[in-house]
C-alpha cells in the first residue's frame, strides 16, 4: 500500500483528535494516555523488519477511551531505528494500531481481549558516511488478537500488559532482513533497494505473522 508515513501520521493524529473530543463529553476517568513498551518475537513478525535480530524492542505511546465500563478503544504508536553492522544502512520501523478491548469485570484486577487493525510501516535507507542516499518504504495492513490484564492503582493510574498475535498479507520488503546483513557497502544497499522497486507484488505477496508483547503504564482523566 502507497501511504506515506507523513499520511500515517496525520491519519492517526486524526483519530487522537476524534477520541480527544469524545473523551471531553464523557465522564471522568474514561479517557486515558499512557507510554509502552513492545517486545517482538517470531522471524516473520510484521511489526518488525529488522537488520539486527537481537534488537527486537520498540517504544510508543497510545491513548484509550472507554465509551462503557466493558469497552475500550485504543489508539497507540510504535517506533523503532536500527543499523546494520557496516553501517551502510539503516531500517525504520513504525507500527501503527488501533485496538478494541473486551472488559468482562470492570474492577482492581481486570482481564481483557482484544482486537483490532493496525498498518505497519517499514522504511530501508542506504547510508553513505549517514548521510542517505536511496530509500525503500513499504506499508502492510494488518489484524491482530489476544489477551491481558490491567490493575489499577487508586483512581487514574494503571498497568497493563498483553499478548498480541498479529498478520499481514504482505507485499513489501519481507526477507530483508538477510539480506542487509549480507550489505557491507553502500552500492550493494543501492542496488538491493533498486531491486525492491522492481518487484513484482504479485509475486512477492505473502501471508506471515508474530507476536507482540506489550506493557504499558496509563494516566486517567
Amino acid at each position: 500500500m502507497g501511504i506515506s508515513t507523513w499520511r500515517l501520521v496525520q491519519v492517526t493524529a486524526l483519530a487522537l483528535a476524534l477520541l480527544g473530543v469524545s473523551a471531553s463529553g464523557a465522564s471522568a476517568q474514561r479517557f486515558g494516555i499512557g507510554a509502552r513498551f513492545v517486545s517482538v518475537s517470531g522471524p516473520e513478525s510484521p511489526a518488525l523488519d529488522d537488520i539486527d535480530s537481537s534488537r527486537t524492542e520498540l517504544w510508543g505511546g497510545f491513548i484509550r477511551f472507554h465509551p462503557t465500563n466493558s469497552i475500550g478503544i485504543e489508539a497507540s504508536m510504535d517506533y523503532q531505528s536500527t543499523k546494520n553492522e557496516a553501517e551502510t544502512a539503516r531500517v525504520r520501523n513504525l507500527p501503527i494500531q488501533i485496538t478494541g478491548l473486551l472488559i468482562p469485570v470492570k474492577k482492581t484486577f481486570a482481564p481483557f481481549v482484544l482486537g483490532g487493525v493496525g498498518w505497519y510501516k517499514h522504511r530501508v535507507e542506504a547510508l553513505d558516511r549517514g548521510v542517505t542516499t536511496a530509500t525503500a518504504s513499504t506499508t502492510d495492513f494488518g489484524y491482530h488478537l489476544g489477551l491481558g490484564a490491567q490493575v489499577k492503582f487508586g483512581s487514574h493510574v494503571a498497568a497493563y500488559v498483553d499478548y498480541r498475535y498479529v498478520w499481514v498479507d504482505s507485499d513489501g520488503i519481507d526477507g530483508i532482513t538477510g539480506a542487509l546483513k549480507k550489505a557491507a557497502s553502500v552500492a550493494s544497499v543501492v542496488g538491493l533497494l533498486g531491486q525492491l522497486a522492481n518487484d513484482n507484488p504479485e509475486e512477492s505477496s505473502i501471508s506471515r505473522g508474530g507476536s507482540m508483547w506489550t506493557g504499558g503504564l496509563t494516566i486517567y482523566f
